[in-house]
């Protein structure tokens, strides 16, 4: 039954705030925000009864005192030429908001991150899990590629059960331990670059919600604000392994190297998945067209690729470079790029010099429909089946861009248009960037790998960038490439290739680019052991889909953290290297080079082992759990969802051979 929602306030001073009383008082039965003045600025303090969920410091750039608003109003402050309004709007939450008609005033409000651990935040390059390990120095919250900041959602949850989710209207800024936020996490708001400096208004507008643990917190956040797919990926691309030309090859593809590719592919047992053709297609960036120097034969060369039953799908992006002279004439003629508040349209991207590329302006409904229209035509010419979307995140614009729509909205605006129109193409496809967008039902990639172990952009990043994605309500992850793209010359070695392929068996799919059988000269059979997880992936991806069906009805997470079934553990809270697939099956992948056992921690709950049917009552820590290069540590639990006989029937299917199901 719904709680009686009850709000309390105290008296409203008429003079200005200096006494060290509550001036604000908001309860919902138990939950409680109170606002007192401190060091000239107002703290905030939001508990349930007597346990503290959250304190922060509001204001911290007013100069001048907060004076109660003319007219009696409840809670609302004027600060300077800026107003304060506290107040709710929902159960079990409070709302924020500042405001002000002079663009050059600045709001900021900061957050304590001790005594809590953190979780939501950008995707970025080094991604820290918990999050109050991340540094953030006036980090704008926009879709961006420096650090990696492609999937961007203004959501900070906490392991009390507090979250604060910022509107997506506010030129937001945020800022972590850096040297004036020390331990805190800052939110502030103000009109510059990025940003179009003609808002009318400044806004720092945000939501606390409040719940009795974190995982009932996030699903209050799902509700109110992240939202829920609307569908899930084709099953094709859950069961069966992506191959992708970029890692192996580059640049360097043509007819023969596809063919020759899709047959080795078959050759070694896999059919039936889906073939991706990569970078360099194009007759110049941009085009859309096939080069017949590299392609001359590319309707047969498709219909080859499909006899092995895969479907193909095909690399685009959003620029044309200033080189593609007939394509950007057309273009720039019609108004469809892109420009900046000086009125140029270059910009630049990977495949362009500085000033050598344009980026096409999807806010307007005319280039949606030339650039789908122009997809359509090698959809239709050439049997393509669908694509990979490329980029989307707005700082490959030009800067300060504009562009169509509510100029609050902007500059992410560009980037959800230009997701919005690519979820038109179907559930094969492929994005990689995220923007008020998790109700869409295609796969999100992570950004590149690179081909080495660490947490930066490395294996162990690859596991809390998943976490990360599905905490903001992305939970149709596609990770990126097994072992990594390759880059700087540093490929894969044989050992990071398959510890790289069994941290990925448990997440939604598998995309391949470097294959099993290039290792060659190893102490162990890569394709043997490959082989041995990909069938395990296919003989859960049943399991998979059910869970992406789970987030589609109640939001929940596909690959959650472990504290999802244990909120209160303490342990729990802080683990980053070991995930869940649903609520049952718990994953702990080797990520240290030369590593043949780990520590696991199992939380609340009886478990089986994967690998070998032993059971353990949680929570438990194993010590040294044995994991020689072919063993991936992993774990079923026993509930209510998932019965226990069931599950030790897949379980011996899989221990003693490594026999393959038919591909």
């Amino acid at each position: 039954m719904r709680r009686i929602l009850t709000l309390c306030y105290v008296l409203i001073w008429t003079a200005p705030v200096t006494k060290a009383e509550d001036i604000v008082l908001l309860k919902q039965n138990e939950v409680s925000l109170r606002l007192s003045p401190e060091q000239g600025r107002l703290g905030l303090t939001v508990s349930d009864g007597e346990t503290i969920k959250l304190k922060g410091k509001i204001g911290v750039r007013a100069s001048e005192p907060f004076t109660p608003c003319d007219g009696g109003v409840k809670n609302c402050f004027m600060v300077g030429d800026g107003m304060l309004q506290v107040s709710t709007h929902l159960d079990y939450g409070f709302t924020i908001h500042w405001s002000t008609n002079n663009t050059r005033t600045e709001f900021e409000d900061c957050f304590d991150l001790d005594p809590f651990h953190w979780y939501g935040g950008p995707e970025q390059i080094m991604q820290f899990w918990p999050i109050e390990k991340l540094t953030l120095i006036n980090f704008a919250n926009v879709l961006q590629e420096n650090q990696h900041g492609a999937v961007i959602e203004p959501y900070w949850l906490n392991s009390a059960g507090a979250f604060i989710f910022v509107d997506h209207k506010v030129p937001l800024f945020i800022s972590q331990n850096g040297d004036e936020s020390e331990r805190k996490v800052c939110f502030s708001a103000k009109v510059t670059s990025p940003y179009p400096p003609t808002r009318k208004r400044v806004t720092l507008a945000y939501t606390i919600g409040i719940k009795e643990n974190v995982r009932e917190a996030h699903l209050h956040a799902v509700k109110d604000f992240l939202g829920k797919p609307t569908g899930h990926p084709n099953y094709k691309i859950i069961e069966r392994p992506i191959w992708s030309t970029w890692a192996r090859y580059k640049r360097d593809v043509n007819d023969e190297v596809l063919r020759a590719f899709a047959k080795e592919i078959a050759d070694n047992g896999y059919t039936n998945g889906q073939f991706e053709i990569d970078d360099d297609w194009e007759d110049c960036y941009g085009a859309l067209t096939f080069r017949s120097s590299k392609f001359a034969n590319i309707s047969k060369t498709v219909d080859y690729i499909k006899s092995f039953n895969f479907t193909v799908s095909l690399w685009v992006h959003p620029f044309i470079n200033t080189d593609c002279v007939g394509h950007l004439s057309v273009a720039r003629d019609r108004g469809y790029l892109v420009k900046n508040f000086e009125g140029s349209d270059l910009t630049r991207w990977w495949n362009s010099a500085g000033g050598k590329a344009t980026h096409l302006d999807f806010t307007k409904l005319e280039v949606r429909e030339w650039f789908a229209g122009r997809l359509k035509s090698l959809q239709k010419n050439y049997g393509i089946d669908s694509f990979k979307f490329d980029a989307g995140e707005t700082s490959w614009a030009p800067t300060i861009s504009q562009l169509q729509g509510d100029e609050e909205t902007m500059p992410n605006v560009l980037s959800e248009d230009y997701l919005r129109m690519c979820a038109e193409f179907g559930d094969l496809i492929e994005v990689r960037s995220g923007w008020r967008t998790q109700d869409l039902p295609i796969f999100v990639r992570m950004l590149d790998r690179d081909s080495h172990w660490t947490l930066f952009n490395g294996l162990h990043s690859l596991i809390t960038t998943l976490l990360q994605m599905n905490m903001n309500g992305y939970t149709m992850v596609l990770p990126d490439l097994i072992g990594g793209n390759g880059y700087h010359n540093q490929k894969p070695s044989a050992e990071l290739f398959v510890r790289w392929l069994q941290a990925n068996t448990f997440m939604p799919s598998i995309q391949f680019s470097f294959v099993p059988w290039d290792f060659t000269e190893t102490k162990f059979s890569v394709t043997e052991i490959s082989r041995k997880f990909i069938d395990l992936h296919q003989k859960y991806a049943p399991h998979i889909k059910t869970q992406m069906e789970r987030s589609i009805k109640e939001g929940h997470p596909v690959n959650a953290p472990i504290w999802w079934i244990s909120p209160n553990d303490t342990i729990a809270l802080t683990i980053d290297s070991e995930f869940l697939l649903g609520e049952d099956i718990l994953v702990a992948p080797v990520i240290k080079e030369g590593a043949t056992s780990r520590d696991v921690y199992l939380p609340a709950g009886e478990w089986v082992d994967g690998n070998n049917g032993s059971t353990y009552k949680g929570p438990i820590e194993l010590k040294n759990y044995p994991a020689p290069i072919d063993v991936l540590p992993y774990f079923i639990r026993n509930s209510g969802s998932a019965n226990l006989v069931n599950v030790i029937s897949i379980l011996f299917m899989i221990t003693v051979t490594y026999v393959g199901i038919p591909v």
